[in-house]
């Protein structure tokens, strides 16, 4: 390579060569086809990076590594992360470095990440003040979106029953659906209880969650089951957008902690404000794929990913993912590419 050829902002450090070319080309082809070399040796990949890279994919073999660069190389650096074992390590840091917020639970028979999760947070961060896509964009094309707007407790639990049955009707076995349901009633709990503020950010609701509840207009929020027949999804969404990137690891974290030390399961919940954290281990590992979208003080949006064909007892070994994705103009450096 010329030292007059241009350097590159996107890159992948994978050490199994075929599966990092794969990688490349879904995030080439969600950065407008920019070019994304693949190196195994850092060294070699240092080399063909700009002064300033935007992105760097990479397994979490090479976490280490990667921190250091984000840390004390290049300050302009976000990381995506894929695993086919344990998250544990990389949510831990992922606590610490800002800058790491999607990690990718690699299933062990597929042959490379999830290529739509890759295109999503590639698209996610370079594009830091886009909207998000909807959630048939991130099902395959025909898929099917069931809506509720549920305003009072009433409304709440029916909608919850409605969840399992859909779910069922999908081809989800009876056990997931149930899953699916208590995960709907926890999302629901948390966008009509939690998620609420008056005219000076205080919350309305929080202080009692058993007490029936009836939201006006302007706080009702949405939840939406879609399926595609292979996949899937669980969105709930709130306009109040107080849902905080620490809060989200933080309580997954600690519940990890928790659970390792053989906690009791009430020591693992986050507890410590009111249910904006409440139960974030469990969302998180309820599905799949959990994708958070949030616009502070406008909009909070939680999306759990299911797989149909994957057998239930099979999905507990399987390292789920975790994207995280804020839109605020305060933080955010520009980062697209012009005219793209």
């Amino acid at each position: 390579m010329s030292d007059s050829a241009p350097k590159a902002t996107i890159a992948v450090l994978e050490r199994n060569r075929v599966v990092g070319q794969r990688i490349a080309r879904v995030m080439s082809a969600a950065a407008g086809m920019q070019d994304v070399p693949v190196a195994s040796d850092p060294a070699e990949l240092r080399d063909r990076l700009s002064e300033r890279p935007l992105l760097l994919g990479c397994d979490a073999a090479d976490l280490e590594l990667a921190l250091e660069w984000a840390a004390e190389r290049y300050p302009s650096l976000h990381l995506l992360v894929w695993t086919s074992g344990s998250t544990d390590a990389v949510l831990h840091a992922a606590l610490k470095e800002p800058r790491l917020s999607s990690i990718v639970g690699w299933p062990s028979f597929a042959s490379m990440p999830r290529p739509w999760e890759i295109a999503l947070a590639v698209r996610r961060i370079l594009k830091p003040l886009a909207l998000p896509p909807r959630l048939s964009d991130l099902l395959s094309w025909g898929a099917t979106i069931v809506k509720w707007r549920p305003r009072t407790s009433e409304d709440r639990d029916r909608t919850v029953a409605e969840v399992a049955h859909w779910a069922e009707r999908a081809g989800a076995p009876a056990r997931v659906a149930e899953r699916l349901a208590a995960l709907a009633h926890e999302l629901l709990m948390n966008a009509m209880y939690d998620a609420p503020i008056d005219g000076r950010g205080r919350p309305r609701y929080t202080h009692d969650r058993r007490r029936d509840l009836v939201l006006e207009e302007s706080e009702i929020p949405t939840l939406r089951l879609g399926t595609d027949g292979a996949h899937l999804a669980l969105q709930a969404h709130d306009p109040f957008g107080g849902l905080r990137r620490h809060h989200v690891f933080e309580g997954i974290t600690r519940g990890l902690s928790a659970r390792a030390a053989d906690a009791s399961r009430g020591d693992v919940l986050d507890t410590s404000r009111g249910g904006a954290g409440l139960g974030m281990l469990k969302i998180y590992a309820a599905g799949a794929v959990l994708v958070i979208d949030v616009a502070p003080t406008s909009s909070t949006m939680v999306t759990s990913f299911w797989d149909l064909d994957v057998n239930p007892r099979e999905f507990r070994s399987l390292p789920a993912s975790l994207h995280f994705f804020e839109r605020s103009t305060s933080t955010v450096e520009t980062l697209e590419r012009p005219g793209w």
